[in-house]
């Protein structure tokens, strides 16, 4: 009996050791991630950068995240990004497995409209950003303005879809403070028609993005049919090593700050987010799946094949520029509302 009972006691220690052992390895980020189907939500339709960035991220983030699960890409557009961008902030699920790429301007939107935003920028779950927005000021060549100067001299019949648009207050605010003389004229659906009105006489001039302008109209830079006159970002592009900032055009302390809040989008680019109130671990899971994904050889020749631009951001610095953006006084705000032509 008493061999019995040393034996039975062993054999249970022995289990017990086992299922310690099995709770030890066991990875519960590997357990939550596995066979679970994750949704990656894009603010605009099909076609543009933010879903072929998306599209491609999604073959490639799997391989860097814990138990490797099937990423599917979703369409929600709807109010120039701001409808998946309030969807993600206040109805998606809150444990992991939903991440999104919305609109580079959610900063500039909260802090112009915020009737209109159902969040706050600075509490999402910041995952990195693809690449940096850089925005440019593109004129056609047979206008006569080639440069910056011309635009000091010359009126530049500058085509947007609103006074709202990032470009529009760009403008108007170079305009005010850089002594160039953009008329806009407002009403285009997007970069398609603005780009037929160009070539057509009705319009000088649009903003578009560097990255976007080359992969898209690429002959137009070839052939000489526009000029590059200014170009955002914090430094000149390697290929755009003339070609003015913004920050070197406005001098001016009040002007300085409605360009870091306009422009606050350049370092949030090509945005990664998941909504707030994700568990730390599995944000920072996702954190360090986005930034081996953005060194995988795999995922930068896919890529650069679709001829987008690699300029990866961590979550923490995209993060750090929210909480700047946002960090603004009510006196320059109240001046960037009326540049943007925004009544309440």
């Amino acid at each position: 009996m008493r061999k019995q009972s040393v034996a039975a006691v062993a054999f249970g220690l022995a289990a017990s050791l086992a299922v310690a052992s099995t709770q030890t390895r066991a990875d519960p980020l590997a357990d939550f991630f596995k066979d679970r189907p994750i949704n990656f939500i894009v603010s605009y339709g099909p076609g543009g950068s933010y879903g072929l960035y998306a599209q491609i991220a999604a073959r490639h983030l799997p391989k860097h995240l814990p138990g490797k699960p099937t990423i599917v890409v979703q369409f929600m557009p709807g109010a120039g990004g701001i409808t998946a961008a309030n969807h993600l902030y206040n109805l998606a699920p809150k444990d992991g497995s939903t991440i999104a790429t919305v609109t580079k301007d959610l900063a500039l939107e909260q802090a112009l409209r915020p009737a209109s935003v159902k969040f706050d920028a600075r509490k999402f779950g910041w995952v990195g950003s693809f690449s940096e927005y850089i925005a440019v000021f593109a004129v056609w060549s047979a206008s006569g303005i080639k440069s910056i100067e011309d635009a000091r001299k010359r009126e530049t019949i500058f085509a947007t879809s609103g006074r709202g648009h990032q470009g529009s207050q760009l403008a108007v605010l170079l305009n005010e403070f850089a002594g160039t003389k953009f008329k806009l004229v407002a009403g285009y659906r997007g970069a398609a028609d603005m780009n037929i009105a160009m070539e057509r006489g009705e319009a000088h001039a649009r903003i578009s993005s560097w990255s976007g302008l080359k992969s898209q109209q690429g002959a137009w830079i070839t052939d000489g049919k526009v000029a590059v006159i200014s170009q955002g970002g914090a430094t000149r592009q390697p290929d755009l090593p003339k070609v003015p900032l913004y920050t070197d055009l406005i001098k001016d302390p009040e002007g300085r700050k409605l360009l870091a809040l306009i422009e606050s989008g350049a370092v949030v680019g090509w945005p990664v987010l998941l909504p707030p109130g994700v568990p730390a671990d599995r944000l920072a899971a996702w954190r360090k799946a986005f930034d081996a994904t953005m060194k995988d050889p795999e995922f930068i020749a896919e890529v650069t094949k679709a001829k987008l631009d690699i300029g990866a951001k961590t979550g923490a610095e995209i993060e750090k520029a929210m909480t700047q953006a946002l960090a603004i006084d009510e006196k320059v705000l109240a001046r960037a509302r009326k540049i943007a032509d925004v009544t309440k």
